[in-house]
This record gives structure tokens, sequence and C-alpha cells, in this order.
């Protein structure tokens, strides 16, 4: 195994799940540092998320029969990959054979490929050809790391439900972290937003650039009927058959709670960095988190009511 890079430990602090089951479960213990295989870079990492796809596979959130299929999938007590994860910002600390495009003392972000987890650790291994791109100079870790699984997760999900100038979209659940990318990108390609969030969040995303605020709080609250080109739900909590009945004919509805998994690239990085540098794109971050609190991180994403990222900071830090 080679390892191009100086004073690497043997082993590093890692937030491990023991089994499935509440934010209580994971344990910080002391593991192996990743192995380093062939066209692979070890990341330090400075700043991860916790979002609700690491929520969903620690608690095993998901009814009969997908439940059983998740552990066939997952493992059947705990993750196989007991480490969770998948958006990361921090510095190459070594690269492998056959790595090219980066070097050691690099800043990056990036997000693992498929459920590969590991980022809630003090070291990541990832393959030179996944979603990863350089951390722009003098930037946050913990912005550039918020903007990841919201962006990449919102522009696949529209880009592929044909988002386009002049659209008429309504992001259900827009005060997220992918709800808030989602309004953010729509807006930027053009769209007029519709967002629908509770009224606490009214303020941001109106501030995100929603042309329109809903409050589903609201008694008796009802969507427009057939009013919509678009309709993304970027919770998973709209009903189907009601989603379908707010398109406009021909119009298009997409949700992240269906089959489809967004697979994240190295140009969708490129473009958020971009929007993010030229202002067109906020990081929408609830708190940051202490690593030695990650189960308090957890259950903020449980309850289900965050504003945008929770992040995780690898280097001690108040909570803001």
């Amino acid at each position: 195994m080679e390892r191009i890079g100086k004073n690497l430990p043997a082993r590093m602090k890692a937030a491990v799940v023991t089994r499935y089951g509440s934010p209580e479960v994971i344990r910080i213990m002391e593991v192996p540092l990743p192995e380093l295989k062939p066209n692979m870079v070890i990341v330090r990492v400075e700043a991860a998320a916790v979002n609700s796809a690491d929520a969903r596979t620690r608690a095993l959130q998901a009814e009969e029969p997908i439940r059983t299929l998740m552990r066939l999938a997952l493992g059947f007590h705990r993750p196989r990959q007991p480490i969770l994860g998948t958006v990361y910002a921090g510095t190459i600390a070594a690269i492998g054979k056959d790595v090219h495009t980066f070097k050691v003392g690099d800043r990056v972000f990036g997000a693992t490929p498929g459920m590969l987890f590991g980022c809630h650790a003090e070291y990541v291994a990832v393959p030179e050809e996944s979603a990863i791109a350089l951390v722009p100079e003098g930037k946050d870790p913990a912005e550039i790391a918020s903007l990841v699984f919201g962006g990449t997760t919102a522009l696949f999900f529209l880009e592929r439900a044909g988002a386009a100038p002049g659209k008429h979209v309504l992001i259900y659940g827009a005060s997220g972290a992918v709800g808030s990318m989602a309004l953010q990108i729509a807006h930027n390609l053009g769209m007029h937003v519709t967002g629908v969030a509770s009224a606490k969040n009214e303020s941001l995303v109106i501030s995100l650039g929603a042309d329109q605020f809903l409050d589903y709080t609201q008694p008796n609250f009802q969507l427009p009927l057939a009013e919509y080109d678009l309709v993304f739900d970027a919770v998973g909590k709209l009903p189907r058959k009601l989603a379908k009945r707010l398109l406009r004919q021909g119009g298009t509805y997409t949700t992240v709670g269906g089959a489809s998994v967004s697979k994240e690239n190295k140009q969708q990085l490129e473009r958020l960095v971009n929007w993010y540098l030229s202002g067109k794109l906020q990081a929408v971050i609830e708190a940051r988190f202490a690593f030695e609190d990650i189960q308090k991180a957890h259950a903020l994403v449980d309850s289900g009511h965050k504003r945008g990222n929770v992040i995780l900071m690898m280097q001690k830090e108040e909570q803001q």
C-alpha cells in the first residue's frame, strides 16, 4: 500500500453506529485509518454534514417491506459500513498510486460515491474520479460542505424533471437541506418559484429567492390546483395523488421520496461553487456541532424541523 504524505496515524477517531436505533447508538471510537488504494486519496476531514440519509440509515427508517430490503442491502443488525457521512470538506493527507489530479495539501470537498459513507471520521478515503473538487481559497469548510448534499440532489431532480426558464415550480419543504438549495437553483435557472414551509421559515424562503411563500401550518391549508409546471417534493412527504393534481397539463412531479437516487459528480460541484462565489447561492446551516456531539446532530436531523444543513466540525468549535 502506497502512502504519499507524512505523519499519517495508524488509527483515527470515528463515529460508529453500533446497531440500528436512536442517536444514542452512535459511539466515538478509535478505528484503523481507511486503506489507501490506487486511484484514491485520503482526506483529513475538517467539516462533514449530517443529513437525512445518515439518519435514515442509522435508524433504519422505512416501512415494511422496504425496511427488510434495507437490512439486506445495508446490514442486518447494523450497517456493514458503520461510519456514516457522505459529505466532507478537508485537506488531502495522502494520495495513492496513479492519482494525478490532486496533491497532498490540497483543500477539497465532495461526496463519497454511492453508499460508501465514511465521512464521520477524522479521515476518509475517496476515489480521485468521485465527486471531489478544490475548495475556493479562504472559504469556510462548513459552508462549502453545506452546498453538497442538498445542492447535488436538487440539481439532479430539477434537471431530470425539465427545469427551465419561465416555468412555474412548487418546492415542498423549501427550508430543508435539499429544499433550500432547490429554491435557489430554480431561481438561478430563471423559474418562477413557490416555496412551501412553516411560517417560522417564511423570511428565509423569501430571502433565498422564492416569488411566493405558502405556509402549510395554516388552518385549512390547501395547495393551488393545476398551477405548476413542476412540483418538487424535497422532503418526500407530499402525497403523490395530491402532487399530480397541482400540475398543469404536461407538468412533471418529482420527489426525493421515490426510488430514484441522485448521483453526484464533479461538474455539479463546480457549478454549485461558481454560484456560491458569485453570490447566487447561499450556504444554509441550522447548527454546527463539535464531532463529540454527533448524537445531538443526529437528534436535530431526526426532529424533521431543521433549516438547511447540520454540520459536524472535526476541530473543536462552539455550536453556532
